[in-house]
């Protein structure tokens, strides 16, 4: 070998084993980056001999990522319904929770007997008064904490479309720029990993698949089915609701929902285009979870309402007259059940607070005259109607008890999926990590590059000397 092909060959060594101690470098400087992947040289011989860089390839399991997607998808999924589902079971109270609903019909129980032992006490009288208002006050609170709920969920996905497609235009964007990069023969793995983690991002929002396409680029295509990304971005509008009653749904077109190049879809279908992720979790706390909440509390509301109509000792009450319990000051019906927890009213005749008087629960709702201060016959009938067996709900005490029942279910139920969903990401999540970087690994590289790299010096080293040795002798 001539003394011009080594000192080629051992420039060329250097020039390898310097690209190779940069990307070390750089795979060690993101050991704790998930976003990033780990690079590899790829070395070739040039054909007037010594290594050439062929390229640098980045380490991806294809496969392993698109499950890591779905897995995330999921998690995100259960995770929106878990959290929904435990702010419902906040709202409502479990049963040891002094504020919850079986709590406040046990303390209007109890101030009613109460009251039966001494009718003519005005502290007593007083305390049914209070203990009855705090209870359809606790159902006026739910209502509002519940459309409350609904309204975050509204206004979280407004914002998490504004991420969707503010990813999705980035993505174009970098198609764009990856297409030209390989095209001119320029690096492109920066450009490849922050579209990776963009595409992270829309997986979460809604589960993609990611299709290649020529030179570089990628298109996205829905878990079922449905086109986002080509050569442009799907344009995906959505119109937030400033203010949410318990009767607004997306049905009758009081709600918001997703049209996609000004094509409404459905949100809803677990077959629909955004089924699988957090949007789809958004949508069922505002349309199904938290409107089957409110019709459970109306439910509960009117119950409580019927109860105390028509008692057969109150001769006060006329017909169509409004009990103890108003839908704001008008007779409870089935026909506006609708939203009447938050419009359920103690009866004004009988409320001290807008001028009422106590006594009228002794002696009759809309009676002009306080009777017999020792008559306990309403207040016994008062007691008995909350243990009455209503059709599907029992007692006053037993319909408490399964709205809290009802929480409660829901709760464990999407916690456990929720467990389940996040178990199976984190071991999508370490499978991914096994081809991350490995910081051993990295140091033994170096060690190599180190010893390769002082090699090809002393092969330079030992021609400059040969070259000194040859220019004595002349």
């Amino acid at each position: 070998m001539s003394l011009s092909s080594s000192i080629s060959n051992a420039l060329s060594g250097l020039s390898v084993s310097s690209r190779a101690a940069h990307l070390v470098s750089s795979n060690l400087a993101n050991a704790m980056n998930e976003n990033y992947s780990r690079q590899e040289i790829e070395l070739g011989s040039s054909r007037e001999g010594g290594a050439t860089i062929a390229g640098v390839s980045r380490v991806v399991d294809t496969a392993l990522l698109a499950d890591g997607r779905s897995a995330r998808a999921g998690m995100e999924l259960s995770s929106g319904r878990a959290d929904g589902a435990r702010a419902l079971e906040d709202i409502i109270g479990t049963p040891d929770d002094p504020s919850s609903l079986p709590a406040h019909v046990n303390r209007f129980d109890a101030a009613l007997r109460f009251l039966e032992g001494d009718p003519g006490s005005r502290i007593r009288l007083q305390e049914v008064a209070s203990s009855a208002s705090a209870l359809s006050n606790s159902l006026g609170a739910a209502q509002a904490s519940i459309q409350s709920q609904r309204l975050s969920a509204d206004r979280q996905i407004s914002q998490e479309i504004k991420v969707l497609n503010a990813s999705l235009e980035q993505i174009v964007k970098l198609n764009g720029q990856i297409l030209s990069a390989n095209v001119n023969g320029r690096d492109t793995n920066v450009l490849l990993d922050q579209r990776q983690s963009l595409v992270d991002q829309v997986s979460a929002l809604v589960p993609v698949r990611e299709m290649p396409r020529a030179h570089g680029a990628v298109s996205l295509v829905s878990a079922t089915g449905m086109m986002l990304l080509e050569s442009t971005a799907v344009a995906i509008e959505f119109t937030r609701t400033n203010q949410i009653l318990p009767h607004m749904t997306l049905e009758d077109g009081q709600l918001g929902g997703i049209s996609i190049d000004g094509e409404q879809v459905s949100t809803t279908a677990e077959n629909g285009p955004f089924a699988g992720g957090r949007l789809q979790a958004l949508f069922e706390i505002r349309d199904e979870m938290a409107p089957k909440a409110q019709d459970k509390i109306d439910a509960f509301a009117l119950d409580l309402a019927v109860r105390f109509q028509d008692i057969p000792a109150d001769g006060s009450i006329g017909v169509g007259d409004p009990g103890l319990f108003t839908d704001s000051s008008a007779r409870a019906e089935f026909a506006t059940q609708t939203g009447l927890a938050g419009r359920l009213l103690l009866n004004a005749n009988v409320d001290p607070q807008v001028g009422g008087e106590p006594w009228r629960l002794r002696s009759g709702l809309n009676a002009g005259t306080e009777g017999a201060p020792g008559t306990a016959t309403l207040i016994a009938n008062m007691i008995s109607s909350l243990s009455n067996h209503a059709p599907d709900a029992g007692s006053i005490f037993d319909h408490a008890v399964s709205l809290t029942s009802f929480s409660a279910q829901l709760t464990s139920n999407h916690e456990r999926q929720e467990s389940f969903s996040s178990a199976q990401f984190e071991q999508m999540t370490q499978l991914k990590l096994q081809n991350g970087v490995d910081t051993d690994a990295e140091l033994q590289k170096l060690l190599v590059i180190e010893t390769n790299y002082a090699a090809n010096a002393r092969v330079l080293q030992a021609i400059d000397e040969m070259f000194d040795t040859l220019m004595r002798m002349n």
